[in-house]
């Protein structure tokens, strides 16, 4: 039997204003769900809710993304798999903002997300987790989420949600870095 646990952040990206949901929801999986791809990148055809009303005309897209993970006990030790899915249903953009430069902010966002996926991969292979384990086990897991959320937020503030031209190079860099040292971890 799977326990599932599924971890949901709202990113957005907007001009001047940063809004992050955190909150447990069950697994969904399917046509609505895109598995983080090296090969295939986001296409503002995957950004599929429709933008809120009036009340945030200021936030130019979300992109909605999940650190999914799930394990199960067996022979006394935990098993797991994680892994990073944008929610096509959950991400939306604005007509106006449907530009290869949000575009590309919004991409790292999921990206982030990968990295940080294949970094708990990292971090729970190094050592085995017995069925007893599980506090400690989803405790790791906690603390590598809070991480994630931590970056997202960082990178929304010092690229100015992809207005600031400079900073955003440098994250696409620094983000493309991170992928290929944990490459092994995918």
């Amino acid at each position: 039997m799977w326990k599932t646990s599924l971890f949901i952040i709202s990113l957005l990206s907007i001009l001047f204003l940063s809004f992050t949901n955190d909150e447990k929801i069950p697994t969904q999986e399917g046509e609505n769900r895109l598995d983080w791809s090296e090969y295939i990148p986001l296409d503002w055809s995957d950004f599929q809710a429709i933008p809120p009303g009036m009340s945030r005309r200021n936030i130019a897209a979300i992109t909605s993304s999940v650190i999914q993970y799930r394990y199960y006990c067996e022979d006394g030790k935990i098993n797991y798999n994680v892994k990073s899915v944008f929610l096509k249903d959950e991400s939306w953009v604005r007509e106006t903002a449907r530009t290869d430069d949000y575009l590309r902010h919004e991409q790292l966002h999921f990206d982030i997300t990968e990295v940080y996926a294949r970094k708990l991969k990292r971090f729970l292979g190094q050592r085995k987790y017995y069925c007893d384990d599980v506090k400690e086990f989803e405790q790791q897991i906690t603390k590598m989420l809070s991480d994630w959320r931590e970056m997202q937020a960082r990178y929304d503030k010092e690229t100015h949600y992809s207005l600031n031209y400079q900073s955003q190079q440098h994250w696409i860099d620094y983000i493309n870095d991170l992928l290929t040292k944990y490459e092994n971890h995918k």
